[in-house]
């Protein structure tokens, strides 16, 4: 009987060829290289780098300390990001920053001597700089209207103003005049934002000469409805009314008038179509007519022209100056 007799070098190939083929099934690479791994995420302070460069650091303004580290706020919290959502600094509050396209927020505490003096700085970025402007003209109060930013209004305790996509708000507290300090800060602040920004184009349908840091922006019923000097008798049926949401601009200017301490609002609503606006127009002004309360009665609705609705809530100081026909003409043209 004859034995078939393989020679070895014929066997160590096969063997080899097994090997290979046992080796393609698997992953040579490092779990650490391999596919689907995430990158390891940035520490705060590189995530919201370009917010946290607005704020001083130690030295920036003389004889002012920061107060522990700064805080990040956004739309929800990120703990891996070192993000907490903004209703934990403002409360209720933060609901009208969400109306404006809120994107993230930085916070920071300064002080300054013996004397328990405290700057409060905070820094909000919106998505656009039309939507800065219109949370700052909603949220920043004070009669004085210094030269920071695009726009500002000052009080004795606190400055608001706009620049870029950002709206700042610097808070005093202290036995001082805090003037010095607020602009301090704002300046600083404002010359580290290289964006001017700009006002939305819908105010730039308005008379010209109106008072100073009387112009607002706006979209939802619930910011127009936090207005002072809009008269609304029924807040509910009103809203109804006006249908204004997210795809509405609302902007309102205030113009001297012959009364003392009395201002002409003016205000125009662009809505999505005409026939929107031609809608709102007729169930407003059924409203209006129909409304027991003698300062609605003093509001003036102009028929629509397209997707503009125009009108004072200041009818009778309006007649002597008619600034409304003013708008119209502007709208039309």
């Amino acid at each position: 009987m004859t034995i078939s007799r393989t020679p070895l070098w014929r066997w160590l190939i096969v063997l080899a060829a097994a090997g290979m083929l046992a080796l393609g099934g698997c992953k040579t690479t490092p779990p650490e290289e391999g596919e689907g791994e995430k990158p390891p995420t940035p520490p705060p302070a590189t995530l919201h780098a370009d917010l946290l460069k607005l704020l001083p650091a130690a030295g920036d303004i003389t004889n002012w300390k920061p107060e522990g580290e700064a805080q990040v706020f956004g739309p929800s919290a990120d703990a891996q990001a070192g993000v907490e959502a903004l209703e934990k600094d403002l409360g209720q509050a933060a609901e009208a920053f969400r109306a404006y396209a809120f994107a993230s927020a930085a916070k920071r505490r300064y002080l300054r001597g013996q004397a328990g003096e405290a700057i409060t700085l905070r820094v909000f970025r919106m998505k656009t700089p039309s939507e800065a402007f219109g949370i700052f003209s909603v949220r920043a109060d004070g009669g004085q209207s210094p030269l920071v930013g695009l726009a500002a209004r000052m009080s004795e305790r606190a400055l608001g103003f706009v620049k870029g996509a950002y709206f700042v708000t610097v808070e005093y507290a202290g036995a001082g005049d805090g003037t010095s300090a607020l602009m301090e800060f704002g300046r600083w602040v404002a010359d580290q934002i290289t964006s001017p920004g700009y006002f939305p184009a819908l105010l730039a349908t308005f008379p010209r000469d109106s008072a100073p840091g009387e112009r607002y922006y706006l979209h939802e019923f619930q910011t127009l409805s936090s207005l002072g000097f809009v008269p609304m008798a029924e807040p509910g049926t009103m809203a109804r009314m006006l249908d204004l949401g997210p795809n509405t601009d609302v902007a309102i200017m205030g113009y001297p008038t012959t009364r003392e301490g009395v201002l002409n609002y003016l205000f125009v609503i662009r809505y999505p179509s005409g026939a929107d606006a031609s809608a709102a127009y007729t169930a407003y002004r059924g409203y209006l007519e129909g409304s027991t309360s003698p300062a609605e009665h003093n509001v003036a609705v102009a028929p629509p022209l397209g997707a503009y609705v125009a009108g004072t809530f200041n009818a009778e100081e309006n007649s002597i100056n008619d600034r409304l026909a003013e708008l119209v003409a502007s709208l039309s043209g």
